[in-house]
């Protein structure tokens, strides 16, 4: 895989743009990489025609691009990473779709909205319709950002698309380490719907036996050499959330299928994961 060349990095400089862009920042300098920072101005959608007496809207693009740019020069002292900066007029999400296709970017970094100081942040409108519908790798940054991605998890159903978001985070997180995680799902059949003749803890432990095979094999595809199968239970969801918050991981990678409907693309599974961990996550688009 190529490094990366160009990152599309949408912020709305009047919230808090700072880990975003520092973000995006570490990650451009570690890759050589360019970025193309989007501010996205929504302008009200019942303006009064100017002919019926109404002033137009005047939005300080200038002024807003030399906060931006200000804000980058203090972010980014030593480094110099390549910044240019845009600001434009539209929906948020269409906007940065649009930018990203526009300068051939390789990657979207993008931030999650905060529900207020010491609250965890959650999946925005716009981060969510930007993964929904992006044909590009999406990393959506929920925490500051001070160093390098350290610790990274990477759940796997041992698909090609979850090989792909692996190797991918391997390409540009090169320092990092990765540990893949499967979860196992028991079956339980008791009561009145219980099978007869079966003995489903035999059945568990040979599926369990496979997993693990399966995940040695998988494994070794991807070059990693630390993963683990836990066992699921019921709750395939939150057996994967509880993991991955007691393991203190800054970065969550999963892949996705293509851009056919955010269900669709990722699954109920990463879906729930991305919507619900307080790590940031990157969304891996084939």
């Amino acid at each position: 895989m190529e490094k990366l060349k160009r990152i599309v990095v949408g912020i709305d400089v009047f919230e808090k743009s700072d880990n975003v862009l520092k973000r995006a920042l570490i990650l451009a300098n570690e890759n050589k990489a360019d970025l193309f920072i989007i501010h996205a101005v929504r302008t009200p959608w019942l303006d009064v025609p100017s002919y019926f007496g109404s002033k137009d809207i005047d939005i300080d693009k200038e002024g807003i691009t030399k906060k931006i740019e200000k804000k980058i020069k203090t972010l980014d002292k030593n480094s110099k990473v390549p910044c240019f900066v845009f600001v434009k007029e539209g929906n948020a999400d269409d906007i940065i779709l649009y930018e990203s296709k526009l300068h051939k970017a390789d990657m979207i970094v993008i931030g999650a909205h905060s529900k207020g100081k010491g609250r965890k942040s959650f999946l925005g409108t716009t981060a969510q319709r930007v993964a929904q519908q992006s044909h590009l790798p999406v990393l959506v940054v929920k925490n500051s950002a001070k160093n390098s991605y350290k610790n990274i998890v990477a759940p796997t159903d041992f698909e090609m698309q979850s090989k792909q978001s692996i190797l991918f985070a391997k390409n540009i997180f090169p320092t990092s380490k990765i540990n893949i995680v499967h979860a196992f799902e028991i079956i339980y059949m008791e009561g009145p719907y219980a099978v007869v003749g079966r003995d489903l803890s035999q059945y568990n432990d040979v599926a369990r036996s496979c997993a693990q095979k399966d995940l040695k094999d998988f494994m070794q595809d991807v070059s990693v050499k630390k993963g683990k199968v836990i066992d699921g239970e019921l709750y395939v969801k939150e057996a994967l959330l509880n993991y991955i918050k007691d393991g203190a991981y800054d970065l969550v990678v999963m892949g996705s299928r293509g851009t056919a409907g955010f269900n669709a693309l990722l699954g109920s599974v990463a879906t729930y994961i991305l919507r619900e961990t307080s790590s940031d996550v990157l969304v891996y688009v084939p």
